[in-house]
């Protein structure tokens, strides 16, 4: 996701740069643990190595040269990199992004303080957290913001800025963060299973399983237009003739209950990312 997320910045910088006009972000860092992986992200973003600085295995330093500073890592690393020396210092001050999921901002906030609580001397830093899908590299994501009502006003509209670069967003509150990012993130490859058993109906059928993909793909992207304008239940009356195909297969869909398989699976998504975050 983090990778994702720097293309897409990236990008949009570079087309306000070939503009004439100042970006928003001159100067990019990023940091990773090994060698091949320095190599692998020099590789991919070298047309804009002018203005992105790869540092292997030293995040600190990279904390402390950043104004703003994205947590892009596996949410079991949390220890493993906000509770090591001088980070804290590092952060003071600053806004903090996080794309972890079941990640609440009191676990981070457990992991950079825990060596003691913040002291009157200390510049406060700002949590923002962000959950976003795997099209963000297509610049089609969907990002949930949670909200947060201590961020100051220029830092919002930054964060805005950056993750509509990737697709469109929308705000939630803390205690729905968790359900939002399982629609946001979660939900594309739940509905991969629907996608993969129609592609199957469909070669059982007769047809090949490259020219169905073909035909389900645009027709999913005509269903989310439709969708941003009705309701499904009234879309599915729309598509149902008497005696017809679409309310033989709907007919069928709810014998086997997969309205209730996908509730209940969006639910234990949910319930998992607030366990992770406990």
């Amino acid at each position: 996701m983090a990778g994702a997320i720097l293309t897409g910045v990236l990008d949009s910088c570079a087309k306000t740069r070939e503009a004439g006009e100042e970006p928003r972000i001159v100067r990019f860092i990023a940091t990773v643990n090994s060698e091949g992986s320095a190599k692998r992200v020099k590789n991919q973003f070298s047309k804009y190595s002018d203005r992105l600085e790869v540092i292997q295995g030293d995040n600190v330093k990279a904390m402390k040269e950043a104004d703003v500073v994205l947590l892009g890592f596996k949410p079991y690393m949390i220890d493993l990199v906000l509770t090591v020396d001088g980070v804290r210092e590092a952060l003071a001050g600053k806004l903090i992004i996080s794309v972890l999921a079941g990640s609440p901002v009191d676990k981070l906030n457990a992991a950079i303080f825990h060596a003691g609580p913040r002291t009157e001397d200390e510049k406060p830093f700002f949590i923002k957290r962000a959950m976003m899908n795997m099209a963000a590299e297509y610049g089609q994501s969907m990002t949930v913001l949670e909200t947060n009502p201590f961020i100051p006003e220029e830092y919002e509209d930054l964060i805005e800025w950056m993750f509509s670069q990737l697709g469109k967003t929308a705000p939630v509150a803390p205690e729905l963060y968790d359900v939002a990012g399982v629609m946001a993130g979660a939900s594309g490859a739940l509905l991969s299973i629907a996608f993969d058993g129609m592609l199957d109906g469909a070669v059982s059928q007769g047809m090949k399983r490259a020219d169905a993909n073909k035909i389900l793909t645009q027709s999913l992207i005509s269903l989310a237009t439709l969708l941003q304008n009705e309701h499904p239940a009234v879309l599915r009356e729309k598509f149902s003739s008497p005696k017809g195909t679409t309310i033989a297969g709907l007919l069928s869909l709810e014998e086997d209950r997969a309205r209730y398989a996908y509730s209940k699976a969006t639910i234990a998504s949910s319930e998992r990312s607030k366990e992770i975050g406990n």
